[in-house]
Parts: structure tokens; sequence; C-alpha cells
């Protein structure tokens, strides 16, 4: 496939594929074309799609990154902020632009619409990065409904003459279409108290009921008292009251809530992108989506909710 475009800015395309030959045949020519070219090759895919692009491309695998994507693919937001450690590193040793073959792990149905957001996100924070990133959907085993939203979150997709994608969303569009499902909670919370004077009171009655359970000092421990402390400031800031704080414990699991009155988010990227990029806010979001195992924000008959969940064994 000779259809290359300029590196100055993100290429990100969906491949749809249903085989081990087709996977090569697509993909090894993309990557013989970004070594003539310079670019610095990444291929975060399947342990077995690693051996297959090994086999097929023969000494020249030597000149490719290989990442197993189940090791690659754990949050959103990390595998973003590893991306861009990867684009400034490569750019930074003189690669005109990085050629990323991305087979995201969407993982179990919980999982989905969050990678399938982060696809959409990659539109946005790379917009202006020189990187093309090709993204392949494994049709045999994939559910119709990550093959679809793939056309929704990739403006082309990778086929000779590189099409538009029918149905392509912005991001901002895809990610209010398609919202983050929030952690599940079961019976009363062990934890529910109103936030009146501002971040202290919440630490210390988490840190109690983390004491009580035997997670003192721990380091997941920590996180979550970190994240639970950056979304109750950015509600006593953004939000209205009231404000409340709940937590629930599920074996090794917490999940705490914080609701207030106010809108939520107004630009739903908020959080996603990283704070080094020249954005206003953001950081405590984007340090949260950073350390949960899942976060989500919603807005419901006027209470907006922030949801956390960590494992902390």
């Amino acid at each position: 496939m000779d259809d290359s475009p300029g590196a100055a800015a993100l290429v990100h395309d969906a491949m749809f594929y249903a085989g081990d030959q087709q996977f090569a045949s697509t993909l090894v020519p993309f990557i013989h074309e970004g070594l003539r070219a310079g670019d610095a090759i990444v291929a975060a895919v399947t342990r077995a799609n690693i051996a297959v692009l090994r086999d097929a491309l023969g000494t020249d695998a030597a000149a490719v990154t290989f990442i197993d994507r189940d090791d690659w693919y754990v949050r959103p937001t990390t595998t973003v902020a590893g991306w861009e450690r990867m684009v400034t590193d490569a750019t930074g040793r003189g690669h005109p632009r990085v050629r990323v073959i991305g087979e995201v792990g969407f993982g179990p149905a919980p999982r989905q619409a969050g990678w399938s957001r982060y696809e959409a996100v990659l539109n946005e924070v790379f917009a202006d990065a020189p990187a093309w990133i090709v993204c392949p959907y494994d049709v045999r085993a994939l559910p119709a409904e990550l093959v679809s939203d793939a056309r929704r979150t990739h403006p082309t997709v990778f086929t000779p003459g590189r099409p538009a994608s029918t149905g392509y969303l912005s991001p901002a569009e895809f990610l209010s279409l398609v919202p983050e499902p929030m952690p599940a909670v079961s019976g009363p919370p062990v934890l529910a108290m109103e936030i009146t004077d501002g971040v202290a009171p919440a630490r210390h009655a988490l840190s109690a009921l983390l004491a009580a359970h035997g997670w003192a000092g721990s380091e997941r421990g920590d996180d979550l008292l970190l994240v639970m402390s950056e979304i109750v400031t950015n509600s006593v800031r953004h939000g209205r009251g009231p404000r409340c704080l709940r937590a629930w414990i599920d074996g090794d699991r917490v999940v705490c809530e914080v609701t207030d009155s106010g809108d939520g988010p107004a630009d739903p990227l908020t959080g996603y992108r990283p704070p080094s990029r020249a954005v206003t806010g953001g950081r405590g979001l984007w340090i949260t989506r950073q350390l949960c195992d899942a976060f989500a924000v919603a807005h419901r008959d006027g209470i907006t909710i922030a949801r956390m969940a960590l494992t902390l064994t």
C-alpha cells in the first residue's frame, strides 16, 4: 500500500483483518515503507501476531519495537502517556515520524467502552503528532459493536486509497454518545458523609476506613487517598453543594464516589490529555485516570457522579 501521507500530523487508520496471512500481507509493506523513510516502528499487538510479523519480516524484525499488547493496554490514559513518551523519544532521536501498529486489548465487556473511547481520544490528543497509527481489528474474534465503533473512532480505513470511515465522529461527539461504564457497587456504602469543610475531613474518614481493613500505608491505599482528594478538590472548586463522599468495599476492591450538584466537566476530553500540553485544568482528572482501575464521570438528574475503583492488594 503506497498511500503514505505527510508526517506533519496524526494519521489514525482502522484495519480489519480475518487471518494471519491478511494481517502480515497488509502490515509488512507498511513497516517496510516506514523503514525506508527512516520512521520509528512500534507494534503493540498480541503475542501471536508478534510471531506472525517477526516471521514475515525476517531480519527486518530487528528494526521494529515489539510490545505485548496485554502489558501495554492496561488503562487508557497510561497508554496515552506511553505513546506520548515514545513519540517524543523517537523524534528526539531524529526519526521524522513514528509508525504505530496498535492492536487494542479491549478485554471483557465492562472494559470495552473505555477502550473505544480511548481510540476516539487519540484523534484529539495526538492531532499534531508526527505519528501514523494503524489499529488492527480481528473481525473473527471481536464483537460486531466494537468493529462498528472502529469506523466511528478512526477517520480513515487502512485499505488501498485509505478511504474515509463511514460514520466517523469527532472525539467530543463519540465520548458524549458512548459514556464510560460506572464501576459497579452493591449494597449500602460502608462510608457516607457530606463534604462541608474541604478535603481534610474526607481524607481522615477514608484513611480510618483503610486502616480498619489493614490497608494503611499501602501503595494502592495511598493512591486511593490521592485520587479521592483530587476529585473532592475538583468538586469543592467547580461543583455546587451538597457534596457527598461514599465508599464501598468488596473483598480487596474499594469504590469511592463523590457527588455534587454541579454540571461536571464541560469538555468530555478533560483528564485524557497529558497535563504537559498547553491546556487549562484537567491535572486532577489526569492523575485519577492514571491510577484508578476504573473511573467514570456522569451527570444524572442534576447530580454529577465521579466514581473510582481500585484493587488494593
